[in-house]
């Protein structure tokens, strides 16, 4: 019921952010923010927040997937290999197919980093809160054993998503509603993810119970 409550309420929010793209009611509010991250620049900085963008590509997030797999394979969770799976393919593909739907320009100023594409969603928003908040959810549920662990653990990964989200309007490549709406759009997923999980794991337990 929390899951479906949350996934409601994060459809609401992300048609919001849509309805103000397409009436482009919102650029006040993307000016706003990305003068409030100017303010910030500095070489030293900019070198930091550029290594942290990259935790969100695909270049970094698939060898983290690839581990991750790993350890799950390692520990026979094999309904929690197929769920990360799709979670970030899914995902991936979501993003692909609403960038091509929209096809919002990126920002016209500085890039200081190169990309290509369109702008809305981000993606590494998007993905990122994805990716990271679904291992973060697999750590809360499985150590049970280790409290602290169990609840800094997938905190530390939300942060991480969304630094990575922010680092994108910092950078230049992405307007703050770009951004707010991977976190939104991702958040769905994820939570329709997480629910999968439950369903998965109720449908085999039923059948273990059918079947003795």
């Amino acid at each position: 019921m929390i899951g479906f409550i949350l996934a409601s309420l994060l459809v609401f929010a992300s048609a919001m952010i849509i309805d103000e793209v397409l009436e482009q009611e919102i650029d006040w509010f993307d000016k706003a923010v990305y003068d409030m991250f100017h303010r910030l620049h500095s070489d030293s900085f900019t070198v930091d927040v550029i290594f942290l963008t990259h935790m969100g590509s695909a270049i970094r997030v698939i060898p983290i997937f690839a581990v991750a797999l790993g350890v799950l394979i390692w520990h026979r969770q094999r309904i929690e290999v197929f769920m990360l799976t799709l979670a970030l393919g899914g995902g991936g593909l979501l993003n692909y197919i609403l960038k091509m739907l929209f096809r919002r320009e990126r920002p016209d100023i500085e890039h200081l980093v190169s990309v290509n594409g369109y702008s809305f969603p981000s993606g590494h928003a998007m993905v990122s809160f994805i990716f990271y908040g679904m291992l973060g959810y697999l750590a809360w549920y499985y150590l049970r054993n280790y409290p602290i662990g169990r609840w800094i653990t997938p905190a530390f990964l939300v942060v991480f998503s969304v630094s990575i989200g922010c680092s994108r309007i910092y950078l230049g490549v992405h307007y703050a509603s770009d951004v707010i709406a991977g976190f939104t759009i991702g958040g769905v997923w994820l939570t329709a993810c997480i629910l999968g999980l439950h369903l998965l794991h109720w449908y085999v337990d039923k059948q273990k119970k059918v079947i003795e």
